[in-house]
Formats: structure tokens, C-alpha cells, sequence
């Protein structure tokens, strides 16, 4: 009887140390500043654009060609996307968009003020799906298939709304941000 009460002590105490060393050694969270997170997306968005057969050439500082960078923070800020959030809510926010209306390309990158805002900002990035399904429905064919296939997305207080030719490269940029 006493070995039997023995071997369960020594059990239980092995069973306590694994569980005890597996919670100290395991990853604590990164912080990942937004500008990495908005360099590795415009990075992925100059791949696929090369890949599509623009020229390597005209990517200079970080700059996407044809697109308009808005910062949702900015005090003086328009326009319809920029309406549809609080910007309370926000503590960084960048919007990626073609300058023209022929594309319906669009990624949103945000940072939430705190964990209690995410879901009001995922709500408003809904609202703009919706808002986008309707536009490109009745207008392009093409795009509204892009819109269809939209990916909305959260990592800890960051979003991400992506309405792109393949978004699923944009997505694992975003993923991989939080890897470093």
C-alpha cells in the first residue's frame, strides 16, 4: 500500500513541475508596432503587384503607385470610410485604397484603443463590407467578386479588412508581423 501511495505522490509531483515549467517557458505575447505591421502589408501588396507585372521600378520608399495612404486618425480626415468609425476607438488606423473607382481594392489596418473596443471597430469594418457589396454589385462584375471574397480579421487589439486580387497574401503578412 505504501509504494502505491508513493508512486501517486511522485506522479502527482511530476505531473505539477511539466505543468509548471510549460506555463514559464511559453511565448509571451508580442508588441508589434503599427508601422511594421502597415511596412509588411504594403510589402505584400508591392509583391503582388510585381507578380501581376507591374514594373519593380516604380516602388520607391515604401510607396504603393496608384493608391492613397489615409491615416483615420488624422484630425483633418474625410470621406465615407473614415465616418463610419469612432474615432475614439482608435488609436492608429490606415486605410490602403485605389485612387481610382475602377478597383475595389481596399485594406484597413487598425489598432484599437484597448480589447473592449475591438468589437465595436470589427462592427464598423462589417458595415463597410456591406456598404462595399453594394456599390460593386450593381457597377463592376469583376470587383464585386474581389468584395465577395473579402477577409476580415483580428490578431490582439489589431483588424485588418483586406479586398484584394489574392487577400489571403495580405492575411498571412499580417500574420507573420506578429511572428518576429
Amino acid at each position: 500500500m505504501k509504494k502505491i501511495i508513493s508512486l501517486l505522490i511522485i506522479v502527482t509531483t511530476l505531473f505539477t513541475f511539466v505543468g509548471c515549467y510549460q506555463q514559464e517557458t511559453s511565448a509571451p505575447e508580442i508588441d508589434v508596432s503599427m508601422e511594421d505591421v502597415i511596412k509588411a502589408i504594403k510589402d505584400q501588396m508591392a509583391k503582388d503587384m510585381i507578380a501581376a507585372g507591374a514594373p519593380e521600378d516604380i516602388f520607391k520608399d515604401g510607396q504603393l503607385p496608384k493608391y492613397m495612404e489615409i491615416d483615420l486618425t488624422s484630425e483633418d480626415v474625410q470621406g465615407q470610410i473614415a465616418e463610419m468609425f469612432n474615432k475614439e476607438d482608435i488609436e492608429s488606423g490606415i486605410v490602403l485604397q485605389h485612387m481610382m473607382n475602377v478597383k475595389s481594392d481596399l485594406v484597413i489596418i487598425l489598432k484599437a484603443k484597448d480589447k473592449n473596443k475591438v468589437e465595436s471597430l470589427k462592427a464598423s469594418l462589417e458595415k463597410i463590407k456591406e456598404q462595399q457589396e453594394k456599390i460593386w454589385s450593381q457597377y463592376l462584375p469583376d470587383q464585386y467578386e474581389k468584395v465577395k471574397n473579402n477577409i476580415i480579421k483580428i490578431n490582439g487589439n489589431y483588424l485588418i479588412y483586406i479586398t484584394w486580387d489574392t487577400p489571403e497574401n495580405i492575411e498571412t503578412a499580417f500574420d507573420n508581423a506578429f511572428k518576429k
